[in-house]
């Protein structure tokens, strides 16, 4: 068994997590290397990481599974992957809890008022801002990433509400449900931390309407920017919507001709809300190609049907 890596971030660490996981595995990284170690292209059972060439994948005709190194399944190409390859998106214990960390960040910035006293500083003016109630927080997209930032939120005893497409069993105050839902999620909080995977399905699921719902809150976008409709979200920061927290766009980078980036009320970053631990994320992608040499079906698998 090979395995071809493609990670163009952190290379170094993924092969030496691979390597310590796999010791008795080869594992290549491109075609050069392919023909460097004279790797057989039969060999290679495993496509690990996120700038993965989609035509590629039918030079390996024994090619079990694709890994993903990430929880975004938004730029696969099922035209080109296979059929019978299955597919697997990854949910790193280590990247949940940095997303949640970014996450509940900007919560306690704006929910005390940071922003304010960061302006009030360039001012010389020491004043201390009204006390006011607790803020609700709403998980808008409930999985695995989601449940986990539901938690920190509530160790900070943030009241919570969550939406999800589906039903979802949850301690976490009022969970919605659907579309029917969506604009009584978004009026029942004041903070929303946008985590939604981009699909046809989520796709600009968050639009005027929404962010009107949202009145004088703010968003928080730490899932996809696909999910939300920027010229909406623009005309929102114009409005009423307190401040916009960007972690991820439709266009990435975000093109410098953006207004995003001198708005007032948007904060930017990089799409650095959380980022994957090789060394943690090799156990799961492990535990996941573990199953699928024992002819379990792996979990986080991504179905064909569903997307």
């Amino acid at each position: 068994m090979a395995i071809l890596l493609r990670m163009p971030r952190r290379r170094e660490l993924w092969i030496d997590a691979l390597e310590q996981r796999f010791p008795d595995q080869t594992v290549v990284v491109s075609a050069n290397d392919i023909i460097r170690k004279n790797v057989d292209p039969a060999d290679i059972e495993y496509v690990i990481g996120w700038s993965i060439k989609w035509d590629e994948l039918v030079q390996y005709p024994n090619l079990k599974a694709v890994l993903l190194s990430s929880a975004g399944i938004d730029h696969l190409d099922w035209d080109l992957i296979p059929e019978g390859v299955v597919v697997t998106r990854l949910i790193d214990p280590s990247m949940s809890n940095e997303i949640a960390a970014y996450a509940v960040h900007w919560v306690v910035h704006f929910a005390r008022f940071f922003d304010l006293y960061r302006s009030q500083q360039h001012q010389a003016v020491w004043e201390i801002a009204p006390t006011r109630p607790d803020k609700t927080v709403g998980i808008l997209g409930l999985g695995a990433i989601g449940t986990v930032v539901a938690d920190r939120m509530g160790d900070f005893d943030y009241p919570v509400v969550s939406w999800s497409r589906s039903e979802k069993s949850t301690p976490y105050g009022r969970h919605y449900v659907g579309a029917v839902e969506l604009l009584e999620f978004f009026e029942a909080s004041d903070y929303v931390v946008n985590l939604l995977p981009l699909s046809d399905a989520t796709a600009h699921v968050v639009g005027a309407d929404e962010l009107a719902a949202l009145g004088s809150g703010v968003f928080i976008n730490a899932g996809r920017g696909g999910t939300v409709d920027t010229e909406a979200l623009l005309q929102a920061l114009d409005g009423e919507l307190h401040a916009a927290v960007l972690d991820v766009f439709e266009t990435e980078p975000l093109p410098p001709e953006s207004p995003l980036w001198s708005h007032p009320k948007a904060v930017i970053t990089p799409h650095v809300a959380g980022e994957t631990n090789p060394y943690t994320a090799i156990d799961v992608i492990g535990n996941n190609i573990d199953r699928i040499e024992q002819g379990d079906e792996p979990l986080t698998q991504v179905h064909r049907s569903t997307y």
